[in-house]
Formats: structure tokens, sequence, C-alpha cells
């Protein structure tokens, strides 16, 4: 599985949310770990997965993706 951080991005802008400060405090998590996110240097967790449903309406299948073989 790969993790790719546009959806999440382009989520959080429409709903308003410039940075990884913004939306930290909009999914009530840790910075670090939206910031994380953000950059694609993380994926998220099961709860981290949680908290984007809930808050952007995202599911993990709009975020995980299936590599394919090269």
């Amino acid at each position: 599985m790969s993790y790719a951080p546009a959806a999440l991005l382009a989520a959080a802008e429409a709903a308003g949310d410039r940075t990884p400060a913004d939306m930290a405090r909009r999914m009530r998590v840790p910075y670090l770990a939206v910031y994380r996110w953000a950059t694609g240097r993380n994926a998220p967790s099961p709860a981290g997965l949680a908290a984007i449903e809930r808050t952007y309406g995202l599911t993990p299948a709009d975020l995980l993706h299936e590599e394919s073989a090269a």
C-alpha cells in the first residue's frame, strides 16, 4: 500500500484548512502527526484514518492505494 497526501490536502483546503495546524485543530489530533501526513513522511495510523474520515469524509480507500508492480 502506498499513501499520497494529495486527497487529504485537497479535502482540507476545501474545508478551509490551509495549514497542518488548521487540520490538526479541526481533527483534534497532534500537530506533528498531521504534519507528517500532509508532507507524506508517514501514512496515517488506523486512528488517524478514522479522524480523517470523520472530519473530511475521506475513506482509507481514498488515501491508500495498491502499489503497481513495475
